[in-house]
């Protein structure tokens, strides 16, 4: 291996050449660590002056080896960093000279632990990993790709075919997308399995980023057509700690994730065996819903079982809430999967804590809305009821006691009247 020495003064470098070791002589030197067109080994060693690795933006990391005081890192398209004296290092994750960025800076060891590793005495120990930097923090990283199946194309997630993946609220996720077999067929996560091809949406809280800007979906999706070319595409998505069970699908074609389903906080599913009832959800205009046959109708749920809502109500988001009001205001998320769905399945599994009422409520139109009752034990077992109440929306109804006698009068005086014959 060949040796570049760089000067003595406060030099940034990047160092591309394969084969080639960098040697720092005098200054405080950064170097920043960029993916090669081909896989290549570089090799940097600096103890003189106040040194800094710096990992820009969007570097993905597949592996990591540690010694001592030396390490090893693996970018995405297998170009092998070695530091030796990494010890002496200060490593900048996110960080980019060349263009006046900052990142956040670790020490050896703190960098180390990022992946879960501790500096050993003696010997080696690494670990494979698949991270990206973004918002110059390290985030869990999905690599997609598609391959040809014989029922269709289909997605691959980390070379795992349509898998299911386990995520936690509160961090950020990157799907990448830069795979060439993806080119016709740019991801996005929803509520409902298929997302758009089964009458649902894209999640409000997903970023779509390209060429390296922030873009709309739809500018997104136009990148993903024959013809175009594009570079860093990424899909990045926190989950809320209400978010329990997503789908990931093609925003161009139905059918590439399979059944496939993400799960948040380690959500159980609700099966098909654990469901008490399944209530049809559908729309009379924007004067209705209509459960099971009946309009806006009163229903009695139970405490500790679970229902589901098959909800076929266009433009009519259906909300269960604690308050009889329109909006997303309000919302009850206790036990309850999709709230605010217009079409596709919204599951309740009532909690032994849950409010003995709760209500039923359109995000828009006020005349659409009922009652929940939520009782220990539903005697009569009827789960839907009609609703006497005369009139649609928030009114108010009167009840008398009909045990009690009430005098009504009869006589009615008339004022005196005169004629002229």
């Amino acid at each position: 291996m060949s040796t570049i020495n760089v000067s003595s003064e406060n030099d940034i470098i990047v160092p591309t050449n394969d084969g080639v070791t960098y040697r720092g002589l005098g200054g405080n030197d950064t170097y920043i660590l960029v993916s090669q067109d081909n896989t290549s080994k570089v090799s940097i060693i600096d103890t003189m002056g106040d040194n800094i690795i710096q990992l820009p933006e969007w570097s993905k990391i597949k592996s990591v080896l540690v010694a001592k005081t030396a390490i090893q890192i693996t970018y995405d398209d297998m170009t092998i960093f070695t530091i030796n004296g990494a010890d002496k290092f200060e490593f900048e994750i996110g960080g980019n000279s060349t263009n006046g960025e900052l990142g956040i800076k670790k020490n050896f060891e703190e960098f180390v632990s990022i992946f879960n590793l501790t500096i050993p005495e003696s010997g080696t120990t690494n670990i494979s990993t698949s991270k990206i930097i973004f918002d110059d923090v390290f985030r869990d990283l999905y690599e997609v790709t598609v391959k040809d199946e014989d029922d269709g194309h289909k997605f691959y997630i980390n070379s795992t075919l349509t898998p299911d993946l386990n995520i936690s609220s509160g961090k950020k996720y990157v799907f990448d997308q830069n795979d060439a077999s993806t080119s016709l067929h740019p991801l996005s996560l929803s509520l409902t399995k298929n997302g758009t091809h089964g009458g649902g949406s894209s999640l409000e809280n997903i970023s779509f980023y390209a060429n390296g800007y922030k873009v709309s979906e739809s500018e997104f999706v136009l990148l993903f057509s024959e013809g175009k070319s594009f570079d860093n595409a990424f899909l990045v998505y926190e989950p809320l700690s209400s978010d329990t069970i997503l789908y990931y699908y093609c925003l161009h074609h139905p059918g590439l994730a399979n059944d496939a389903k993400i799960l948040v906080d380690n959500y159980v599913p609700v099966t098909e065996s654990s469901i008490e009832a399944s209530l049809t959800v559908l729309n009379n205009g924007i004067s209705d819903f209509i459960i099971s046959n009946k309009n806006d109708p009163i229903i009695t749920l139970e405490r500790g079982k679970t229902y589901e809502f098959d909800v076929n109500s266009p433009s009519n988001p259906f909300w269960i809430k604690t308050s009889q009001m329109t909006g997303t205001g309000d919302a009850y998320s206790n036990g309850v999967t999709n709230n605010g769905i217009t079409s596709g399945k919204l599951t309740f599994t009532v909690p032994s804590d849950a409010p003995s009422v709760l209500y039923y409520n359109c995000q828009i139109h006020t005349e659409m809305t009922g009652k929940i009752n939520i009782v220990d034990t539903n005697t009569s077992g009827v789960i839907v009821t009609d609703d006497n109440s005369s009139g649609g929306g928030y009114g108010y109804q009167f009840d008398l006691d009909i045990s009690q006698s009430y005098e009504i009068s009869t006589t009615i005086d008339l004022p005196p009247v005169s004629y002229d014959i």
